[in-house]
């Protein structure tokens, strides 16, 4: 582990970020870490261990909204009084639960990965604030509504991520535009793939305007899903939006070039696997419902050995190259 993190005697926070996303999922754990230099890596799973709680304290179905609300904004002041310095132990006494105490260690080991590479607390004020809405927002009208989510919060996570590729990526307007694009293009993604899911929780994450655009509405979305069936206008929205995602994968397409050779196949790949992850989505002929077999294997496995050569990649620079070490790295 980083020494920076040893001099902070946080390691133990570290740990716990580790084995929370190792409880994700091997993929979503994995494929991101396995991509950077070692070094790095506990930075990457502090960025990712935050969100994915913090996500979970306020769009948790299993608990009451004001419940929710209540205890994420208790959160969210305690994480941003801790990131600016007003109080090493922001919390109202110790904790009152398991989950509540491993809180606390995520956010001690991100506030400190914001320190060591330079993050502007404001970016995790925006994100914060934006995740809060989580818990009323049930449909976007526009693309601009849907716009300004993303750019709330898929945004300054894909720039804390962007941070760990090197300084270049980092300061860079070229590289942060470039990120935002790829961020675009997972969340386009996420919300086809994830359809049948948020219409059953009561949530549209895809324009309401795009629909209509079709002669759709939010009805036959949900009569598409209860018959498993795409009518023709379906699937021309349905195309409509896999264009739009892959405009966003195309502005990103340089965007590993601007990272540190060490760490340029996390870019790479995550570009990549975002354009297959669409076609196992929807398959060659735009259905969210039944996608071709022979697509949905030949994609998966083509995102399968893009990953494994990535990672051959990322090996054999790391085995050639002196590792580049954080902007500042400061125990903070």
């Amino acid at each position: 582990m980083s020494s920076a993190i040893d001099r902070a005697g946080l390691r133990e926070d570290y740990a716990a970020c580790e084995a929370y996303m190792r409880r994700r999922g091997a993929v979503v754990y994995a494929m991101p870490r396995m991509l950077l230099p070692p070094a790095r890596r506990p930075y990457c799973d502090a960025i990712q261990a935050f969100t994915i709680h913090a996500d979970a304290l306020i769009d948790d179905p299993n608990v009451p909204a004001d419940v929710r609300v209540a205890r994420y904004d208790a959160y969210r002041r305690a994480v941003l009084a801790l990131l600016a310095g007003e109080d090493p132990d922001p919390w109202d006494g110790p904790p009152g639960s398991p989950e509540d105490a491993l809180g606390r260690r995520l956010a001690r080991a991100f506030a400190h990965f914001t320190r060591v590479w330079e993050v502007p607390p404001d970016s995790v004020r925006r994100l914060l604030e934006t995740m809060a809405g989580d818990a009323h927002v049930t449909e976007y009208p526009s693309f601009a509504d849907l716009e300004r989510y993303i750019r709330g919060s898929g945004a300054p996570y894909i720039l804390w991520v962007n941070a760990l590729l090197g300084r270049r990526a980092h300061t860079s307007e070229e590289a942060r535009e470039r990120a935002v694009a790829a961020i675009f293009a997972l969340q386009l993604m996420d919300n086809l793939s994830d359809l049948e899911e948020d219409l059953a929780g009561g949530r549209l994450c895809l324009p309401l305007a795009d629909l209509r655009a079709f002669g759709l509405d939010r009805a036959d979305l949900v009569r598409a899903v209860r018959d498993r069936r795409m009518t023709g206008p379906a699937r021309d929205w349905v195309r409509f939006e896999v264009d739009r995602a892959c405009r966003y994968l195309e502005r990103a397409g340089d965007w590993w070039r601007l990272a540190d050779p060490v760490a340029r196949e996390l870019p790479r790949q995550f570009v990549r696997l975002t354009r297959y992850g669409l076609r196992l989505s929807v398959g060659s002929h735009h259905d969210l419902f039944a996608p071709a077999r022979g697509s949905r294997l030949g994609w998966g496995a083509a995102a399968g050995g893009s990953f494994v050569l990535g990672y051959a990649r990322a090996s054999a620079r790391r085995l050639v190259r002196r590792p580049v070490r954080p902007a500042r790295p400061s125990a903070g």
